[in-house]
């Protein structure tokens, strides 16, 4: 597979690619007809570009959620879908960012429970706010699993700003855990590629205790304005 730079695209399951943009990962999966993307990354590359090395079928964009670092290249595709209670978080991000409305207006809606299908990959679109309003997972059970944005993840989980609600994360991974019996792998966005389905009673588990205060929070890495708290595998930043 040809990489353009700054991409770099690796095949973890058979038809299903990784594109990790350094720091972030979008994923194709090309059907009969048409494929599905994943998110459109920070945007540094040309994405559309990338895509085409791997398919010439139609692309539709859809978005497990709409922080800037997943929606850089959206004015490159012409179908955009994403769940409805992500509407009013993605226009508030493109009027900070300056943007247009040209990319609002591609916008389409996808549902909880709604099915999509390409190749030998068919997912269930699950809701999971908390960490953006809207934020979705999209879980296969024949290959047993779980796209899961940044809400699941090795990683640090941004949590801090307008839109992120620990009350309504801790519900989300509950609602996940109650159906870890369908899957074995998340696939992430952020940080480790494929995170084992048992990291989620630590996410659980580190989100009850930071809304109870009993995590100390330290100095993360990066200035950010925020504290970093961790749990086992979870990692918050508040």
């Amino acid at each position: 597979m040809e990489n353009m730079a700054p991409y770099t695209v690796t095949e973890p399951y058979p038809g299903f690619y990784a594109i990790d943009e350094g720091g972030v990962r979008s994923f194709l999966i090309p059907g009969e007809t048409d494929a599905l993307l994943i998110d459109s990354g920070f945007g540094r590359g040309d994405l559309l570009k990338q895509v085409r090395v791997l398919t010439d079928l139609p692309v539709t964009l859809l978005h497990t959620h709409t922080d800037g670092d997943h929606t850089g290249c959206d004015a490159q595709f012409e179908k955009i879908v994403l769940h409805p209670s992500e509407y009013d978080y993605f226009a508030q991000k493109r009027k900070v960012s300056g943007s247009t409305d040209a990319v609002l207006a591609k916008v389409a809606p996808i549902w909880e429970k709604d099915r999509l299908c390409y190749g030998d990959y068919q997912f269930e679109v699950i809701l999971i706010p908390g960490h953006t309003p809207g934020s979705i997972a999209l879980l296969d059970v024949n290959h047993r699993l779980l796209i899961g944005g940044d809400s699941v993840q090795t990683g640090a989980i941004f949590m801090f700003g307008i839109g992120r609600n620990m009350s309504a994360y801790l519900a989300s991974m509950q609602k996940l855990n109650r159906i870890r019996d369908q899957f074995d792998t998340v696939l992430a966005s952020h940080d480790q590629l494929c995170v084992d389905a048992g990291i989620l009673p630590d996410l659980i588990a580190g989100a009850q205790a930071y809304l109870e205060g009993k995590l100390t929070g330290e100095e993360p890495e990066r200035p950010l304005p925020c504290l970093l708290y961790t749990y086992k595998r979870a990692k918050f930043l508040c």
